[in-house]
């Protein structure tokens, strides 16, 4: 089987979609003949040079003009680097968006199946209102687009069954559909390194949707309660930062709370934590709460998005979705005791091993290529008709 991935994330972004291909990329070779990546770097030069050029014009139409030249420049690169590839050289496509996906779907001349992964928390559409102020028009273009969009894939992957259900409006009816969750290594010794005051770290970009403002709230209720044996550790850079590390500073936790930037290597911090904290407002999946677990760090997290699908039934260190900053402290209280926390971490341990793994990710893969490549072309929905905006 030889398989190409292809993504408008480039590798060198920081982002939860560049860490799942990379990990694909790490552990297809050996099950599938061979395994390639295509993402905007690969753009020919002319076609880099031009969209260096349409952006600054698109800079002058604010950032509706922004929005819409992201989603053409994404497209056009990924369909000018697949065209300059044989059809005949793969056998699935593997795409981590739908833009690359129908970019590569025309790209091949609709030759080659293409699976998506879907990555995004509600709906790609959502994101785009939720990190740019959209007019109507503009906000009624992205969706026209989305939905062309979606009719150009064979198939689709989402990594909770929460996005499958909140994306459902945008898959063409009857359209193939699997829930493959996230996976991770899970070592076979955990080198716990739970010493000195309760540490308490949280990882991800510093902004509003990843809600460390909560968690910064409740190291200020903490030490309203008198409880000041603890330190928070953020991971992470974003938009947010400056912001929030002046509140940190006018609030007096700058001894509790630490803002460490951008960290390639978490797991040694993941091993010398007392507690995981996630408090994102949303979350497709929340992939740093596997890795935390499969580190033998025990999680508290909201249960917002697909989250709560990492939690057995009785949702062992789940917290309301709603969760305010004196609750969020109530919570750390009750696991200010190592063997409390001991408990919570083999707890999550033993429901995350038996469903989490990367080989069961791996396989679950595979097995979905498979398929959707024997599938006949009649249980399809896929259509090529012409966009109309």
């Amino acid at each position: 089987m030889r398989v190409l991935l292809v993504s408008t994330a480039t590798q060198t972004s920081r982002t939860g979609v560049t860490a799942h291909y990379n990990r694909l990329l790490a552990e297809l070779p050996g099950r599938v003949d061979s395994v390639q990546l295509i993402t905007p770097a690969d753009a020919p030069f002319l076609v880099k040079k031009t969209f260096g050029l349409l952006r600054r014009v698109a800079a002058l139409f604010g950032q509706n003009g922004r929005a819409l030249y992201l989603e053409l420049e994404s497209f056009i690169s990924i369909w000018a680097s697949v065209r300059l590839k044989n059809s005949g050289s793969f056998d699935i496509v593997h795409a981590q968006d739908t833009t690359s996906g129908a970019a590569a779907a025309i790209g091949l001349l609709r030759k080659v199946r293409v699976i998506t992964t879907c990555h995004f928390n509600d709906n790609p559409i959502a994101e785009y209102r939720e990190a740019y102020k959209l007019n109507a028009w503009t906000d009624q273009r992205l969706t026209d687009w989305f939905t062309y969009l979606f009719k150009q894939q064979d198939a689709f992957i989402t990594v909770s069954g929460y996005t499958k259900r909140t994306s459902a409006f945008l898959r063409p009816q009857g359209a193939v559909c699997t829930v493959i969750h996230n996976g991770v290594t899970f070592p076979p010794v955990l080198p716990r390194q739970d010493k000195g005051p309760l540490t308490i770290v949280n990882i991800g970009t510093i902004e509003p949707r990843k809600n460390q403002r909560l968690l910064i709230d409740a190291a200020d209720e903490l030490r309203k309660q008198g409880f000041t044996n603890f330190q928070i550790l953020l991971l992470g850079d974003g938009p947010k930062r400056q912001e929030w590390e002046a509140l940190v500073k006018a609030k007096g936790l700058e001894g509790l709370v630490s803002f460490l930037g951008f960290q390639s290597d978490v797991t040694r911090f993941l091993q010398q934590a007392s507690l995981y904290v996630h408090t994102a407002a949303n979350e497709s999946w929340g992939y740093t709460i596997t890795e935390a677990i499969s580190a033998g760090t025990p999680v508290l997290a909201l249960a917002t998005g697909g989250i709560p699908e990492q939690f057995d039934s009785q949702k062992p260190g789940l917290l309301s979705a709603k969760a305010t900053a004196s609750e969020l402290a109530e919570a750390i209280l009750r696991y200010q005791h190592p063997a409390d926390r001991q408990q919570l971490a083999d707890r999550q341990m033993q429901y995350a091993r038996e469903r989490f793994r990367m080989d069961i990710m791996i396989d679950k893969h595979l097995t979905f290529y498979r398929d959707v490549m024997n599938r006949q072309e009649a249980s399809f929905t896929h259509e090529s008709t012409a966009l109309t905006v």
